[in-house]
């Protein structure tokens, strides 16, 4: 039997909390004197991709001063929201999921129907790194070995963890897990101190660049019956293709899941401070594209519309049905 519980018991609790009312949302009319964004590691890419949305945001119409909040990742930058020390968190869709249901790293605080949208920022795709010697042919074959599933307060580790858990696999039993120190996955991959290392992030990956730089790998494939029942029955996981040559040593495509990215907020963050976020984006969505190959495809629409998961915040909805960008019945909105 296919044991993909974790993610199918998320999926279903969906619904019931989109129809929980939350609380009434604390909005402002003058915005923040500064917008503090949980990004990620210096140097990563969610750091790159924060950085991009401070720039456009400081050069925006409301010209507001950004700034980033260092983070390992999704489940650091949504508690970090939760606390208000950032009023903004890069995330991927699972983590903004696990948060808005209460469960996972998120158990104690509880649910949060708080939550909101602000953009949608792109497909980020599941990355297995092993060296280019190994025996392991896919997925499946990680049971046994030694793992790097993601650092802690991670979104990668969040998801690695359930996708293991999907297959039936106990920590410590079937898999050993090991915690490798951000910035260190390269070495202690091609020192076979560990098999396999994940990443989740906009291609290509600087993590995956500074393994591929210390020796020989390749990208492992997620599929199989297990991962195909998960992206059938989880709202926030799809199928992606790492595309043949996104690196210089890729000579083939290779078949993964991938999640998207969103920059959340929650529905007490100010009105005029989430117009001017989107406002920045808009006005400078050409530049932004720049920042990262990921982010080519984007248009004004897609940064509302690729979002099934968070409700959008209604300044956000408000600034581009007033510019004409999409209209209400095309986007996900608070019930």
């Amino acid at each position: 039997m296919l044991r993909y519980v974790p993610f199918l018991a998320l999926a279903s609790l969906v619904s019931a909390c989109a129809d929980m009312p939350g609380a009434g949302p604390v909005t402002g009319n003058a915005p923040a004197a500064v917008v503090t964004i949980g990004a990620g590691v210096p140097g990563g890419t969610y750091d790159r991709i924060g950085s991009a949305i401070c720039e456009a945001v400081a050069a925006g119409p409301a010209a507001l001063p950004c700034t980033l909040v260092a983070s390992e990742g999704s489940v650091e930058n949504l508690l970090a929201l939760q606390r208000g020390s950032a009023g903004f968190a890069l995330t991927q869709a699972d983590t903004a999921l696990a948060a808005q249901l209460g469960v996972g790293p998120f158990k104690d605080k509880g649910p949060d129907r708080s939550l909101r949208s602000v953009l949608a920022l792109g497909v980020e795709p599941l990355t297995v790194v092993v060296r280019a010697d190994s025996a392991i042919a896919g997925f499946a074959d990680l049971k046994g070995k030694r793992i790097d599933p993601g650092v802690e307060g991670s979104g990668t580790e969040l998801t690695m963890r359930g996708l293991m858990l999907s297959h039936g696999w106990t920590v410590g039993r079937d898999v050993r897990v090991a915690a490798i120190p951000s910035g260190t996955h390269a070495d202690a991959l091609c020192q076979s101190r560990i098999d396999a290392v994940a990443f989740i992030g906009a291609q290509p990956n600087p993590a995956v660049e500074a393994a591929a730089s210390a020796c020989p790998v390749r990208l492992l494939s997620a599929a199989g019956p297990v991962i195909n029942a998960v992206v059938v029955g989880y709202p926030t996981i799809d199928r992606e293709t790492i595309p043949a040559g996104t690196y210089p040593w890729q000579t083939e495509a290779v078949q993964t899941v991938g999640l998207q990215m969103l920059l959340a907020t929650t529905e007490r963050q100010g009105d005029a401070t989430v117009a001017a976020v989107s406002e920045g984006l808009r006005a400078n969505i050409d530049r932004f594209k720049r920042t990262h190959p990921s982010l080519r495809r984007i248009t004004a629409k897609s940064l509302l519309v690729d979002n099934d998961v968070l409700p959008l915040h209604d300044a956000a909805v408000r600034s581009a049905t007033a510019a004409g960008v999409v209209t209400r019945d095309e986007l996900f909105l608070p019930k």
